[in-house]
């Protein structure tokens, strides 16, 4: 396999720097839930359907009641530049991984042509997969075990490359734990990550009950990843700023409100609260830009002393503190926050991401390119947001 278009510059457009991807997505195959899934549970398995060569480019599944489907068909998609001055559909572009399947092996030659020596995935049809109300906590957690299953065996084609974020339900803090574990210790997962919305109304993320997870995810020693994911589907379904956008025109809204708040929500709750009391656990923030990180803590630590002058509990220090402590933020090629953040003081904690196979960017498979140019950013610094910063978080030599 090779991809469509020419790459053979990547390396030296990267000046020779190493690179570790720290959130790009796997495409579940329409038979995990079948192969995986606890045989308790197989009842109530998701169902979904993804891509072949004729068919829409994401996923339609259903799942507790709640069905998502109408997915745009990406063939009509001319997104991609052919090199010729024009756009070639997102199909074409990515003609080669649809029709492996989207394998770990097929993962590889992506890798070989952007550049990048090692890549965290996180899911697709999993991501807001559970983010569903009422949904039963066993049936949520065995969901999750049912995915990292099939996850370690899908980096196990990786050639030691390609690095599983394990997926927790966070509705039973016991089951968690456990998978957290089983993870770590038996998966050999690099990371686990959770999805930043609480699952209970009025029991947010800085609540005590979740505390001896934070506690057992720091003494795994591994980071927390944080990703959002949206589900449109023709159910009760609410996401950040869902009551804001109801009945909005904008196609794009809810999909912005989610990653983007639902990130900047999720720092609040851990420079404000959980930070402070687990100084062991890292924490990481994707998707979202990284622009919002100085502007956002700036403001956060104005409120923090403001609320500490009036004798209101607040820990010890200003969440920027926890954040330059604790903290990491990815983002992608090109966005001019990383400029501003590491002017702020940010840069050890700033990571660099491409999101493949998500079409997001039409420079694909040249999407780390836009680190460079006039970014601003020296070669010292991309060398911390490519690997310096990545590795000593997930542990890479």
């Amino acid at each position: 396999m090779s991809p469509r278009h020419g790459t053979g510059t990547i390396r030296s457009v990267l000046q020779g720097l190493r690179v570790i991807d720290v959130d790009s997505h796997v495409m579940e195959p329409d038979d995990l839930w079948e192969r995986y899934l606890d045989k308790r549970f197989v009842d109530r398995a998701p169902k979904s359907r993804r891509i072949t060569p004729d068919h829409p480019y994401f996923a339609e599944f259903e799942f507790a009641g709640v069905k998502r489907s109408g997915v745009v068909d990406m063939s009509t998609i001319h997104f991609v530049p052919d090199g010729h001055g024009g756009r070639e559909p997102v199909t074409e572009t990515y003609a080669p991984w649809i029709e492996a399947g989207f394998s770990a092996r097929s993962y590889l030659d992506y890798m070989d042509a952007a550049g990048i020596d090692h890549m965290l995935v996180y899911p697709t049809i999993g991501l807001p997969l559970t983010a569903l109300p009422d949904l039963d906590a066993d049936l949520a957690a065995a969901v999750k075990r049912a995915y990292n299953s099939w996850l370690a065996d899908f980096c196990a084609d990786g050639d030691g490359r390609i690095h599983g974020v394990g997926a927790l339900d966070l509705r039973d803090v016991d089951l968690a734990i456990a998978e957290a574990t089983r993870c770590v210790h038996d998966l050999g997962f690099r990371s686990v990550y959770v999805l930043p919305d609480p699952p209970v109304r009025g029991v947010p993320l800085d609540h005590a009950s979740f505390d001896p997870l934070w506690s057992a995810i720091s003494e795994l020693g591994v980071p927390l990843g944080t990703h959002e994911g949206i589900m449109h589907s023709n159910g009760n379904v609410g996401y950040v700023g869902a009551a804001q956008l109801a009945g909005s025109t904008i196609p794009f809204a809810g999909l912005a409100a989610s990653f983007g708040f639902g990130e900047m929500l999720a720092a609040l709750l851990f420079t404000g609260s959980i930070c402070p009391r687990h100084p062991d656990l890292r924490v990481v923030f994707t998707e979202s830009t990284v622009g919002w990180a100085p502007s956002w803590l700036h403001f956060l630590d104005e409120k923090w002393e403001a609320a500490s002058l009036m004798g209101h509990p607040v820990a010890e220090c200003a969440p920027s503190h926890y954040f330059a402590r604790q903290c990491f933020i990815s983002g992608d090629g090109g966005d001019p926050g990383y400029r501003v953040a590491a002017d702020a003081g940010f840069g050890g904690s700033l990571l660099a991401a491409s999101d493949f196979p998500h079409p997001e960017s039409p420079d694909f498979p040249h999407a780390l390119d836009n680190f460079f140019g006039e970014t601003g950013l020296s070669h010292d610094q991309l060398r911390a947001i490519f690997w310096d910063n990545p590795a000593r978080l997930y542990g890479f030599e």
